[in-house]
């Protein structure tokens, strides 16, 4: 994240920073298993490689909790592009080895640089607020941080 700082800052370009976090993904792992959840995280992961460009940045931040990192974007753009992951995402049908079906949904704080921080310390703050709203205002969706 660093690296993309100084790239930013070298080509001045904005770019947008997202935590996402799978919403009540407790919930998939006490109702379906462990082995299920594993497979949820891994299949989020595998969609997020493939979503994004290789420029952008996508990590697992720990947990149920990942990290997106999208170069040469603005908060708007940002939004845009991760509204269109959450979209692809709700359609992802999980099955269950009991056959149950069920879906999963994820909740994100976006930052822009350097419009919300910069350094990466603020800017993890923003985010996680940022977070924190999306998740008290009903999950499933991406909330910008506040000016």
């Amino acid at each position: 994240m660093n690296q993309l700082i100084r790239l930013s800052m070298r080509n001045q370009q904005t770019f947008c920073l997202a935590i996402l976090d799978l919403d009540l993904f407790k919930r998939v792992n006490d109702r379906y298993g462990h082995i299920m959840g594993d497979f949820v995280l891994k299949q989020f992961g595998k969609l997020l490689r493939q979503h994004f460009r290789s420029e952008d940045i996508t990590m697992r931040w720990g947990g149920e909790e990942f990290v997106v990192g999208l170069y040469g974007a603005d908060c708007q753009q940002g939004i845009d592009r991760l509204n269109n992951l959450l979209t692809i995402w709700r359609q992802q049908e999980f099955v269950s080895s009991a056959g149950e079906a069920f879906n999963v949904t994820f909740s994100g704080g976006l930052v822009e640089w350097p419009k919300h921080g910069n350094s990466i310390n603020l800017l993890y703050k923003g985010m996680d607020a940022a977070l924190y709203q999306a998740k008290m205002s009903g999950r499933n969706r991406i909330v910008a941080a506040n000016d």
